[in-house]
């Protein structure tokens, strides 16, 4: 029976989308083992159930890690480290170079998987790829993108609204009481749950007068302390969830419930958006994003007031005419060879070309289909030319992850 290991020191949102790469993992018997950080132990076992869960302690860089020792003994077939982190990199004494992928470190040099390399070329506005299937296909022949979540569909328990996102931030009062409106009357719903943390019960109070009346007197605050499995069990019951990019709203397509996502700042829906068919997302396409995030934006955050444009929470609210706003795209999720993608639907995507190219290539890459005779747009970042002079070697281009 094969053994692969595979270590997801992220967070919560890195935790779901290691989901296709597990499951690929998982074939043909083949028993997966997961090492993840002590806070994210419950989670993985809830979600991974079949796999066997490791707790790797945090420390510092070039501070004793022999709380894993444990894995020297363990002789896995292949393991698939999929952070460059320092925390990461401490644990690749205990492997050998031979059945690494992803990062690893050998004799002081730093490496990564040859398609990690040319992924990281491709940057801003070009992503392309979501990071569930960037890591998916590490692995061999990855299971087809349409068996990791269920199609999305309306389960009956209303609209749930997560109020932040994973970097803390939170949209205007205003253009977020205007979005779940409109929202709530394109679903027929009354019925919203909202997810958040106890020190957002000021956010909640500003936010429910501006919510129709009709709506805000059948609103539910969940925030408060709560478990992963009780959040889990309500988002798997809900019609629809409206999110920025946030855990929530992998929660929600890992189990089939329908995401209504608001991307901005420096969240690219191409790279993290919600997983499998049946989801929407509203991304703010201004000259500035993606950005990093900061305090102090210089455009007064128009990426998060665009979504509060009359015209757009028209469309919100299913009043669909010609008048489509800028500044905004709105896409719905499609899945291809490759995995998932995001097709305009309102709005121009003035990259769309380049993009459909660079997913060209990524797919003669790892085998699905073949080699093209013509040259694809943008393939000349994806590659280059120690590409072909010294397989993997990265030591002078390597990008930690914060």
């Amino acid at each position: 029976m094969k053994k692969y290991c595979v270590i997801q020191l992220g967070d919560l949102a890195d935790l779901f989308q290691t989901k296709r790469l597990i499951l690929s993992l998982s074939r043909n018997d083949a028993k997966v083992h997961i090492c993840v950080s002590p806070e994210l132990q419950a989670a993985a076992l809830y979600l991974y159930p079949e796999t066997v869960v490791h707790i790797v302690p945090q420390v510092a860089e070039g501070e004793d890690v022999s709380a894993a020792e444990w894995l020297q003994s363990e002789a896995f077939d292949a393991v698939y480290n999929l952070h460059g982190c320092p925390q990461n990199m401490n644990l690749f004494n205990y492997f050998a170079p031979g059945v690494m992928h992803g990062y690893w470190r050998h004799k002081g040099r730093e490496y990564r998987s040859k398609w990690l390399t040319c992924l990281s070329r491709v940057q801003g506005r070009q992503r392309f790829l979501n990071a569930m299937d960037m890591w998916a296909h590490l692995a061999p022949s990855p299971i087809p993108s349409h068996m990791v979540n269920p199609i999305a569909m309306r389960k009956g328990g209303g609209i749930g609204v997560a109020l932040r996102d994973n970097n803390n931030r939170v949209l205007p009062i205003s253009v977020l009481a205007g979005c779940i409106n409109s929202v709530c009357t394109a679903s027929r719903e009354n019925d919203v749950v909202l997810f958040g943390e106890k020190e957002d019960e000021p956010l909640v109070a500003e936010l429910l007068p501006l919510l129709k009346d009709k709506i805000a007197a059948k609103t539910v605050s969940r925030c408060f302390e709560t478990t992963f499995e009780e959040d889990m069990e309500i988002i798997s019951t809900l019609d629809m969830l409206v999110t920025p990019e946030s855990t929530l709203m992998h929660a929600a397509a890992h189990v089939g419930t329908p995401v209504n996502a608001f991307f901005h700042s420096s969240a690219w829906c191409m790279a993290n958006g919600p997983y499998g068919l049946g989801h929407r997302i509203w991304q703010a396409d201004i000259a500035c994003a993606p950005c990093n995030q900061a305090d102090d934006c210089s455009e007064q955050f128009a990426c998060m007031h665009v979504f509060g444009e009359e015209q757009l929470q028209r469309f919100l609210a299913g009043k669909i005419d010609k008048n489509y706003p800028a500044g905004v795209t709105g896409y719905v999720s499609m899945l291809d060879e490759v995995g998932v993608t995001y097709m305009p639907v309102f709005g121009t995507e003035e990259h769309a070309e380049e993009r459909l190219a660079l997913r060209g290539v990524a797919s003669e890459f790892v085998g699905i289909t073949k080699i093209s005779k013509t040259v694809p747009q943008g393939s000349k970042n994806f590659y280059a030319e120690q590409d072909w002079l010294l397989s993997n070697c990265v030591a002078d281009e390597e990008d930690y992850d914060e």
